[in-house]
């Protein structure tokens, strides 16, 4: 969530982060996910709280604090493309400033683009899968699947967001491509390429590739041109 209200211009209002957050150490944390620091949280009088979860699962405490203090608290579950980009759509509503009204529409513009669908000859059956002892799989509701949907692909896991599976799954699976994301060195992919072959298997690189947010969209041309590229082998 972070990286999307700097996306958007945000930078300078942002006075605290998560334990997750990158590119802004600098700042105090007030907690992460699962729990908050009520104490950091109230010395940082902020005005606003964004909170990465759905507005029914916000802690009650929480919402009692932010009532005492006066604080307004944003919640948006961020999965796929799509709630990424009703947070980006609130944001000018809550921060209506010129420059940050056209950046937010700058990125609609973006995520708008990389989900618009792309007819494919042949569409390829495709596992998103990170790697890892226990490698998770990407199912066809998150940022990654869509992105696979809308190059033209089927994700072997639809209707599911993330999925721990055996090699033996992705055997039986069997992929006519496996992507792999990576924010860097993607590690050892011995195994992987021995579940599929080394043919089917491909590195998806993007920098903070395991965060939602507007960033991504750099994703949809890479897609596109592997999915493509299958298509077009003999």
């Amino acid at each position: 969530m972070t990286m999307t209200l700097q996306q958007a211009g945000l930078g300078k209002h942002i006075v605290g982060r998560s334990a997750f957050c990158r590119d802004v150490e600098q700042l105090p944390t007030v907690g992460d996910l699962q729990r908050v620091n009520a104490e950091q949280l109230v010395r940082l009088t902020p005005s606003h709280v964004f909170i990465q979860r759905s507005p029914e699962s916000v802690d009650r405490d929480l919402r009692q604090l932010a009532q005492l203090h006066g604080w307004t608290i944003v919640a948006q579950r961020l999965v796929d493309l799509h709630d990424v980009a009703e947070l980006v759509t609130r944001l000018p509503l809550i921060f209506p400033e010129a420059d940050i009204n056209e950046k937010c529409d700058q990125l609609m513009t973006e995520i708008g683009d990389a989900l618009q669908s792309v007819e494919m000859t042949v569409s390829p059956n495709v596992l998103i899968v990170s790697p890892g002892p226990s490698p998770l799989a990407w199912g066809g509701d998150t940022y990654l699947g869509q992105l696979v949907d809308a190059a033209g692909g089927t994700n072997l896991l639809p209707g599911s967001e993330w999925s721990s599976l055996s090699l033996e799954d992705i055997v039986r699976l069997h992929p006519d491509l496996l992507l792999v994301p990576a924010d860097g060195d993607p590690g050892d992919l011995t195994a992987l390429q021995a579940a599929v072959g080394a043919d089917c298997l491909r590195v998806l690189s993007c920098s903070a590739i395991d965060v939602p947010g507007p960033h991504l969209t750099v994703l949809a041309p890479k897609i596109r041109s592997i999915l493509s590229s299958y298509t077009c082998r003999p």
